[in-house]
């Protein structure tokens, strides 16, 4: 009887070892599944910089706006000015913008200050009053950023340069005679964006992988 199940016990045991498709299924359920990690920042900010050359960046850090300017930004400064308070140059123009920052985590540098106009209208009234036959315009800024792709090289996402058009500040112009209002977009967060069709060469993409 012992030799019996002896056997049987063998027999098992080499039809587990000799089947392939047990034996594969083994050995796939033990391998790891492999991700694609993101690379480290300190390498971001030096391919970054090789594109840049710290213009953008320069632009990110001196164009912050405090707590309280952030507050005092958050309407049209029509009228005179209270002249106890110096407003910064954006609020002493008559198109004039604040700053927010626009966060993207596929994009590096994944913070940006943007500016937005905070009149429809231009203040060029006798009294700084708004002028609604007038328009602020965002200024763009061409700029390069790094735009993480789905492509994977050693473990590590690979990175492309990808060319984007960063409003800087507004000007006045004059209002369509339509008052037509501008064509939008949207970015790759869903979210709503400007389309100047004189800057629409400055947002085309232009793709070129960064491996390292």
């Amino acid at each position: 009887m012992g030799a019996l199940v002896r056997t049987l016990a063998t027999g098992v045991l080499l039809a587990l070892v000799l089947s392939p498709g047990r034996a594969g299924a083994l050995r796939s359920s033990r391998r790891p599944a492999r991700g694609c990690a993101d690379r480290p920042e300190e390498l971001l900010e030096q391919l970054y910089g090789r594109l840049a050359a710290g213009v953008l960046g320069a632009f990110q850090h001196t164009l912050q706006l405090g707590p309280r300017e952030q507050a005092r930004n958050a309407s049209c400064p029509g009228g005179r000015p209270d002249r106890r308070f110096r407003p910064p140059t954006p609020l002493r123009s008559v198109s004039p913008w604040a700053y927010r920052l626009s966060y993207d985590p596929t994009r590096y540098p994944r913070l940006l200050p943007e500016a937005y106009c905070l009149c429809r209208g231009c203040l060029t009234g006798p009294r700084g009053e708004e002028d609604l036959s007038l328009r602020s315009a965002p200024v763009l800024l061409p700029t390069v950023v790094l735009r993480r792709t789905a492509g994977c090289a050693g473990g590590r996402s690979v990175y492309a340069e990808e060319y984007v058009a960063v409003p800087v500040g507004c000007t006045c112009v004059p209002a369509p005679d339509h008052d037509a209002p501008a064509a939008t977009g949207t970015d790759r967060g869903g979210r709503e964006r400007n389309q100047d069709p004189g800057h629409e060469e400055w947002d085309r993409d232009l793709r070129r992988p960064f491996r390292s």
